[in-house]
C-alpha cells in the first residue's frame, strides 16, 4: 500500500474541494488512534477520519458508521472546546510530505479570533494528531504525548513549542523543475513523498509521462494488495474517489485491528479461562485414570473375606488364590488391623474410588461443556465486528466469566444478523451465544431448518418463513454456518441440518449449548463475496 506524499497530495485536493469553509459540528474519538470530525459544508454533512495508527494512518472522508465512547477523554474534550462550531479555512499539505494542516478559524470565550491548526502527521509509528495555536506556535493538545526521553529532537506535549519533523532534502516532484526531476529519474535519486512501490510502477515512463501520471488521479487497488492515488499498473480496480477506495481497502483490515483494540480485555479473559479449564480437564482425566484400581480393591476385600482363616495377624502381606484371574495375588496388610478390618479397609477404598469415578465423570462433563462454550465465544470474537464486542462482553458478564461491579442499566443486545437467499428467503445468523440462544429457542418455529457446523464452534443459522426451502437456499444457509465458524477458510465443510424444534438444551448448560440427533449433514464451501453481498442492512 502507498499512503505516501503523492497520495496525500491528491487527498488534500479531495478534502479541500469538499470541506473548505465548512463548519465542524462534532468531534469524537471512536478508537485510540483515530479521530472523527463531522463537518457541515454546503448543506451536506461529511465525516472526516483522521488516523494516527502506526500501520493504517491516513486522512479521508468516510461513509462508515462508528460507535463513539459514551465518555470523552481529555483530548476530545480539548478539541471540542476549540473546534466545535469552528470553520475550516484551508487544508494544505507540507511540501509533498505526509503532513497535513487543517487551518481553522474560531473565537475564544470573550469573542476574540483564534487561529488554530489541526496537524496530522502520517509517519508510521511516529504518526500523531496535534492541535496547535498558530499565533504562539504552542501545542494545545495531541492524541499521543511524546516526551524528551522518547524523542530528543522534539517533544509533543501541551504547552511545548511545535517543531516540525525533519524536512526531506529530496526534490518535490510537483514543484521541482523538469530538469531536476529528469536528473533524479536518470540517477535513481529519491523524490520527496514518492514511495518505493509508486516509483517502481512509474519506472518505465518518460519524463513527460511520469509528470502526467503524477498529476492524474486514479483511485485504484491492485492485485498485490496495494492501493494508489495514481495509475501504477494496468491491472487494477478503480473507484470514484480516494476516500471511497480507502473505505473499501480498510473495511476488513482496520476493522479487525479495531476489534482487537476494543476486545483486548475480553480476548485475554477468554484465552486465560480456556487455558485454565484445559489444564483442569487434563488433571481430572489423570485422576479418573487412577480410579481404575477400584475393582482391584474390591477383589482384594472379597478374597480376604473368603480366605479369612488363611490371613495372618502378624505379617505385612498374604498371598491368596485369586479366583477372578486364576492366578495368585499378593495383598498388603495393615498389622494394626485384624483380617476382617483389613478386608473392610479395601471395601472402603473401593467405595471411595467408585464415588470418585461418578464425581469426576460429572466434573469432566462440566469442564468439557465450559471449554466448548469458551471455544464458541473465541470463535464469535474472531468473527465479530466492533459493535458486537459489547454483546459478547455482556454475555460473559451474565455467565460469570467477567465481573462487573457497577452496572447502571442492562445492556441492550443487538439482534441476530439477517441474510437474504437468492429467492428472497430470510436467514438468521447468531453472532454470539446469546443471539444463538435467541435464534434457536425464541425465533425458531416448527418446520424452520437449523444449521450448525459439525463438531466445531460456530454460529446458529436458521431459515425462517419458508417450510420448503430450495436446495440453493439450504446450501446458502450451510455456507453461512461454515463462514461464521472456525472452519471459515476450509473447503467442503460438514454442516448439520435439522428441524429447529428437535433441538434440546440440557438444564444448567451455558448460552448457545444445544444437543440434537437424527440430523442430516451437507458439505459446503463458503464464498465470502456472496455472503457479504446478501447481508440485509
Amino acid at each position: 500500500m502507498s499512503f505516501d506524499g503523492v497520495f496525500l497530495h491528491h487527498m488534500t485536493a479531495e478534502l479541500s474541494n469538499v470541506l473548505t469553509a465548512g463548519r465542524i459540528q462534532k468531534i469524537n474519538q471512536p478508537f485510540e488512534a483515530e479521530l472523527l470530525l463531522t463537518v457541515r459544508s454546503e448543506r451536506v454533512t461529511h465525516k472526516v477520519l483522521l488516523s494516527s495508527h502506526p500501520q493504517f494512518g491516513r486522512v479521508q472522508l468516510t461513509k462508515k458508521d462508528y460507535i463513539n465512547p459514551q465518555e470523552a477523554n481529555t483530548f476530545v474534550m480539548v478539541l471540542r472546546k476549540y473546534l466545535a462550531g469552528a470553520f475550516i479555512e484551508k487544508i494544505e499539505q507540507v511540501d509533498n510530505d505526509r503532513q497535513l494542516w487543517i487551518h481553522i478559524s474560531t473565537k475564544d470565550e470573550i469573542g476574540d479570533n483564534l487561529k488554530i491548526a489541526l496537524v496530522i502527521e502520517i509517519m508510521g509509528k511516529h504518526s500523531n494528531i496535534i492541535l496547535m495555536d498558530k499565533t504562539s506556535g504552542k501545542i494545545i493538545e495531541s492524541i499521543k504525548h511524546v516526551g524528551f526521553s522518547q524523542n530528543q529532537y522534539r517533544t509533543i506535549l501541551p504547552g511545548s513549542t511545535y517543531i516540525a519533523p525533519p524536512k526531506s532534502e529530496f526534490p518535490n516532484p510537483f514543484t521541482a523543475s523538469r530538469e531536476t526531476i529528469f536528473e533524479a529519474l536518470q540517477t535513481n535519486q529519491p523524490l520527496m513523498g514518492v514511495a518505493k512501490d509508486t516509483r517502481q510502477g512509474l519506472a518505465s515512463l518518460s519524463i513527460d509521462a511520469f509528470q502526467e501520471a503524477l498529476e492524474t488521479v486514479v483511485p485504484s487497488i491492485y492485485p498485490n494488495d496495494r492501493f494508489s492515488a495514481i495509475k501504477i499498473a494496468e491491472d487494477y480496480q478503480a473507484f470514484d474517489s480516494l476516500s471511497d477506495m480507502l473505505d473499501f481497502y480498510y473495511a476488513d483490515k482496520a476493522e479487525r485491528d479495531r476489534v482487537k483494540q476494543v476486545a483486548a480485555e475480553v480476548i485475554r479473559r477468554v484465552q486465560n479461562e480456556l487455558k485454565k479449564n484445559r489444564d483442569k480437564l487434563k488433571k481430572q482425566e489423570q485422576e479418573l485414570a487412577a480410579t481404575d484400581k477400584a475393582e482391584i480393591f474390591r477383589q482384594k476385600g472379597e478374597l480376604l473375606n473368603t480366605y479369612i482363616s488363611q490371613v495372618p495377624n502378624d505379617k505385612p502381606s498374604v498371598t491368596l488364590d485369586n479366583y477372578y484371574t486364576n492366578e495368585p495375588i499378593e495383598i498388603a496388610l495393615d498389622l494394626s488391623r485384624t483380617p476382617a478390618q483389613n478386608a473392610q479397609r479395601y471395601f472402603h477404598r473401593y467405595q471411595k474410588l467408585k464415588q470418585a469415578v461418578k464425581f469426576l465423570g460429572e466434573q469432566i462433563d462440566h469442564t468439557k461443556e465450559t471449554i466448548s462454550y469458551l471455544e464458541s465465544v473465541e470463535s464469535n470474537l474472531e468473527n465479530a465486528d466492533v459493535a458486537e464486542i459489547s454483546d459478547i462482553r455482556e454475555e460473559l458478564i451474565q455467565t460469570g466469566f467477567i465481573k462487573q461491579r457497577h452496572r447502571n442499566k442492562k445492556q441492550k443486545m443487538l439482534p441476530p444478523e439477517k441474510y437474504q437467499a437468492e429467492d428472497g428467503t430470510i436467514i438468521l445468523v447468531g453472532k454470539n451465544n446469546l443471539q444463538n440462544e435467541q435464534v434457536s429457542f425464541k425465533l425458531a418455529k416448527k418446520g424452520d431448518l437449523w444449521f450448525h457446523v459439525k463438531d466445531i464452534p460456530g454460529s446458529h443459522v436458521l431459515i425462517t418463513g419458508n417450510s420448503d426451502p430450495s436446495d440453493e437456499t439450504i446450501t446458502f444457509a450451510g455456507e453461512l454456518a461454515a463462514y461464521f465458524s472456525k472452519a471459515r477458510n476450509s473447503n467442503l465443510v460438514q454442516v448439520d441440518v435439522l428441524d429447529a424444534k428437535k433441538l434440546h438444551k440440557p438444564t444448567g448448560t451455558p448460552p448457545g449449548f444445544v444437543t440434537y440427533n437424527r440430523e442430516k449433514t451437507i458439505r459446503v464451501t463458503a464464498d465470502e463475496a456472496t455472503i457479504k453481498a446478501r447481508k440485509v442492512k
